[in-house]
This record gives structure tokens, C-alpha cells and sequence, in this order.
């Protein structure tokens, strides 16, 4: 006869409780291997208080900043500690790797240490090669000389990882910017050393007395006088000419601010892309911005004043109408099935030992998870919501990731989540789509907060934090604020161009979904440059979605 069947599989459930009962062996070895005891009457973390987080010997986090940049802290003898060393790009590399990201684009400047701090490890020097930051050369656990203003503690900026499967490298060769030469852009200003002679400039953005507008007075000061020298300097060249020149800018409709300059939309769609190369924008270019501020300038003129919309519906022209005009658009309801968004929420957000799916800023402030979330997938294929997309970034636009996002109670101002500074994101023109898993009250909700109507400005440098963060007190004043709240299942689209923050002030937690945009051509241009800034950026689950 021939032999018996084999056994049927397990149920799900039956393999569910083996694999978690051998998942808790691990966990209760691991615990006694790093000899520390950890009890939390208010586990699991995706508590409404976020009273407590376990953590073990030597586990690393990013702190005082944001999810993919900030100050590295290791947790050692049941405390967190700063590392000290000389700032260098191969740490960084190890560093980023380590935290479960992918390139390290650079070292991060403006995430102080906390006092009473200790510092664990001092004199650190790293190839780049190492797995660990634990097997590059330091001086030992709790010796060395601590941090000082020439080894300071260690903060890095961080790319998401698996990018390169997403984001091609175009060759320079075949890049277009216009006004712009991408073989000597990102070339640093060099002084002619002849001096200026003192030009009356039309307007001038680079005042000491400008430092009032932004958080790092301190590092802005050096910043507006290198610019004020340069200004003086290019102006002198031929005062008429080139004082005339951007007189004549003004009077076609330019406006400016201590931030950076736009075009009223009647006077940019009257001169069409013609302004990017005109005389009157090279006078601009040379004397004024930075060489991330020019390859933004020509890479999002076009999309910026198109001078043709696609066919959409009435419903999308309405929305992009909004969008375009205040750099954000609400959305009562996005049709999703927030049963199951909530399901792989309510996972992501707890799983704190898979470094690749969950980040844990300062004790759970700040929370960012990465799984794959298929109940998207309505929204990724929604075309009166892609129809805007494509109509305000390009015909040719993508989705490149997403997040869920968790601001807890624990949060209580930019000390630690850089994003409560009012700020642009560094990257020019891209949406992100907000998705509200519960009601977000204006007050007391930690609701974004928008600019209105400053998503068109090209600023004066994108390159650093300290240019790109701004003094509550004058964007308060200046501009007019929004507060994006509503119901569960809405939300909103915005223009991280736009001087924006996420509140840290309320009575709740905020969580939400948060998808990332851009023109199909943007990041590639980025990558094939080598600027330094996170395109996309490096703190979602990266899925590559055209619109």
C-alpha cells in the first residue's frame, strides 16, 4: 500500500505561539548575557504615556535631531553617553550603517550635547570598512579626553538604505539645468581678493541684523558676513551694470526676505523659463545663492510656473488650485481601510529591536517605523489625488517611501525633534501626504504647521541646518501660520519647501502615515551632482511607486 500521508502543517497559530516562545528564549539569554534586568509595569511602548523603553548594553541611538540625522549615543552601564571624536566621513559611514541605514551624506552640526551627559568613548578613528563602531580604534570605555570643540560629540546625516535599486545616477553629461554650467556648480565661492567698494546694493538679505531670524544665531552670524563680503564683491565689478540688473529683478516682480526670494505668479509665468538665463538671474546666481540654491532654482522653475496643466478632473483642479497657491491642500478623507492601517501601526510601532523597521528618538519623543504597509496600495492608484501630483511635480512624478510616525507626550520641543524648528527641508519642490490614524485636534493635537505661501521661495542656501531653521517670533509675525488638523482617515498634502514645523506642544500623541514625492528626475540629478541632501529621504521604507 502505498505510505501514509504526512502530517499536516501547524495552524498559523500553533507556528505563531513556537516562533514567539523561541523568540523568548532569545530575549531572556540575551538578558543574561548583558547582565541587565529590565522590568516595565507600562510596556508595551505603543503606550498612550511612552512611559518606558528597554534597552541593552551598547545599543545605539540617533538623539536631538530627527530619524535619519543626529547626535549618535551609545547606551552603556544602563546609561546613554556621547561619542567624541574628530568629525570624519569615514565614522559616519560606519555610523549610519550600524543604525540600519545606507550612505552617510554628512556630519551633523547643530545637535548639542545634553549636560550631564557621559561620554563613553573619546579619540575614535574608523577606516570606513568596519561593521561596528565598537571595532574602529577609540581610547576605551569612559577614558580619553571627552568631547572638546575639535572632537566633538558625534552627529551624522544618513541615506536611506537599499537606495541605489531605487534612484539611478543620470551622467552629468546628460544633465539640463538652465543658467546653470553642472560641471562647476557646486564649485565653492572663491574670493578675488581684490575687495569690494562698498556698492549700494538694491537689497541686501546678509545684515548682521538678519541673525534675528533664525534658531543658530550663532552660526548664521559667520554665514551673513562671508555673503555680505561676497555681495560687496560681485556688485563691485561693475556697480551701474550690475546694481541695475537686479533693480530691474525687483521691479518685474521679485520678492525677498531674510530667507531666500520668489517671483509673484503673474510676473514668473510672464517670464516663463527665460529667467534662468536672462543676465539679470546671473547677477543673481553669483552674487546671492548658494550652489545648492542654483540647482534648485533651475530644477524646479518649470514645475514651479508650468506653463501648461495636464487634463485632470474638477475635483483635482480644485485641489491642485489650493496647493499651488498655499503649498498645502486638506483632504477630509482618503477612503483607506484604517482598520488595517492601524493593524501594522500598532506592530511597527513596538518592534524596537529591528533597527531596520523601527527608530526610537530620545526615550520614545519620537517615533519612526518602516514596514511595508499593502493598505496603501488604494492610495498609491487613487488618480484624483495623482492626478495633483503629477500637475504640481511633473508629468513624470513618483512616490519613493513612507513612514508611520509617532510624536509622543514625551516630546517637548526642537531639544529633542529638530522638526519643531520652523524649517524647509532642504530638498526644494516635493509633496509629502499626510495620513491621520486618529482625530488631530489644532490644539493640543502637535499638528504641522505651515507658512502659507512660502513653498515658492528659492532660498538662499539649502545647503546646512542652521540656514534652514527660523526664530518663532518672525515667521509668527511675517507670515501666516496654518495648523493642518481633522479627522481620522484625512489629512493633507504639503510642500516641504514651505517654512513649516511639526507642533511639540500638546496633550496627545500624533500618529501618522507620511508618504514622500518627487519629480521623476529630481533625485537622480542629486545623486549624479553629489550634493549632500536626503533624497529621498532616509527615514521611510523605500518602494519606488510612479505616478
Amino acid at each position: 500500500p502505498p505510505p501514509p500521508p504526512p502530517p499536516p502543517p501547524p495552524p498559523p497559530a500553533a507556528a505563531a505561539t513556537t516562533t514567539m516562545a523561541s523568540l523568548f528564549e532569545r530575549v531572556l539569554l540575551l538578558g543574561a548575557l548583558v547582565a541587565i534586568q529590565v522590568t516595565c509595569e507600562d510596556h508595551p511602548p505603543s503606550a498612550e504615556t511612552e512611559s518606558c523603553e528597554v534597552y541593552s548594553e551598547r545599543d545605539l541611538r540617533l538623539a536631538g535631531a530627527s530619524p535619519d540625522a543626529g547626535r549618535v549615543e551609545v547606551f552603556h552601564e544602563e546609561k546613554w553617553g556621547t561619542l567624541c571624536a574628530e568629525p570624519s566621513i569615514n565614522l559616519s559611514k560606519v555610523l549610519c550603517k550600524q543604525l540600519g541605514f545606507g550612505r552617510a551624506i554628512g556630519i551633523f552640526t547643530i545637535a548639542p550635547k545634553i549636560k550631564g551627559t557621559p561620554n563613553w568613548l573619546s579619540g575614535i578613528e574608523c577606516t570606513g570598512e568596519e561593521a561596528s563602531i565598537f571595532e574602529c580604534a577609540h581610547q576605551g570605555w569612559g577614558k580619553g579626553p571627552g568631547c572638546s570643540g575639535e572632537a566633538p560629540p558625534i552627529a551624522v546625516r544618513c541615506e536611506a538604505a537599499g537606495l541605489e535599486a531605487l534612484v539611478e545616477s543620470i551622467p552629468k553629461s546628460q544633465l539640463s539645468l538652465p543658467g546653470v554650467d553642472v560641471e562647476t556648480v557646486l564649485d565653492p565661492y572663491t574670493p578675488e581678493g581684490k575687495g569690494g567698494c562698498g556698492a549700494p546694493a538694491p537689497f541686501n538679505p546678509f545684515l548682521a541684523n538678519n541673525t534675528g531670524a533664525f534658531v543658530h544665531k550663532d552660526k548664521i552670524a559667520p554665514f551673513l558676513g562671508a555673503r555680505l563680503e561676497r555681495l560687496d564683491e560681485v556688485l563691485c565689478r561693475d556697480p551701474s551694470k550690475n546694481t541695475g540688473q537686479i533693480e530691474a529683478l525687483l521691479a518685474d516682480g521679485m520678492q525677498w526676505n531674510p530667507f531666500g526670494f520668489k517671483f509673484s505668479l503673474d510676473a514668473a509665468a510672464a517670464r516663463g523659463k527665460g529667467i534662468l538665463t536672462d543676465t539679470k538671474a546671473e547677477v543673481l546666481r553669483e552674487a546671492m545663492l548658494s550652489p545648492n540654491a542654483k540647482v534648485f532654482w533651475s530644477l524646479d522653475h518649470e514645475a514651479r510656473y508650468p506653463e501648461k496643466l495636464p487634463a485632470m478632473s474638477e475635483r483635482s483642479m480644485e485641489l491642485y488650485h489650493n496647493l499651488s497657491r498655499d503649498g498645502f491642500v486638506r483632504i477630509d478623507d482618503f477612503g483607506l481601510d484604517m482598520e488595517a492601517l492601524d493593524e501594522t501601526a500598532d506592530w511597527a510601532l513596538t518592534q524596537r529591536e529591528l533597527k531596520n523597521v523601527t527608530v526610537v528618538l530620545d526615550d520614545g519623543a519620537c517615533v519612526v517605523a518602516r514596514p511595508k504597509v499593502p493598505a496603501l496600495q488604494s492610495l498609491l492608484t487613487n488618480e484624483t489625488i495623482n492626478s495633483v501630483i503629477r500637475a504640481y511635480l511633473g508629468p513624470e512624478s513618483v512616490m519613493h517611501g513612507y513612514k508611520i510616525l509617532r510624536l509622543s507626550k514625551k516630546l517637548k520641543g526642537a531639544d529633542n525633534y529638530i522638526a519643531a524648528d520652523w524649517h524647509h527641508d532642504r530638498a526644494g519642490r516635493r509633496l509629502k501626504l499626510f495620513v491621520f490614524l486618529h482625530d488631530i485636534a489644532e490644539i493640543g493635537g502637535r499638528p504641522t504647521e505651515v507658512a502659507n505661501g512660502t513653498h515658492n521661495f528659492v532660498y538662499w542656501s539649502f545647503e546646512d541646518y542652521p540656514t534652514s531653521r527660523y526664530d518663532d517670533a518672525y515667521v509668527q509675525k511675517h507670515f501666516d501660520v496654518h495648523r493642518l488638523h481633522g479627522k481620522r482617515g484625512g489629512g493633507f498634502i504639503f510642500d516641504t519647501n514651505s517654512i513649516h514645523r511639526g507642533s511639540p506642544f500638546g496633550d496627545h500623541k500624533r500618529e501618522t502615515i507620511i508618504l514622500e514625492y518627487h519629480n521623476q528626475y529630481k533625485c537622480p540629478a542629486i545623486h549624479s551632482l553629489g550634493m549632500n541632501v536626503p533624497c529621498p529621504s532616509g527615514d521611510q521604507f523605500m518602494e519606488y511607486h510612479k505616478i
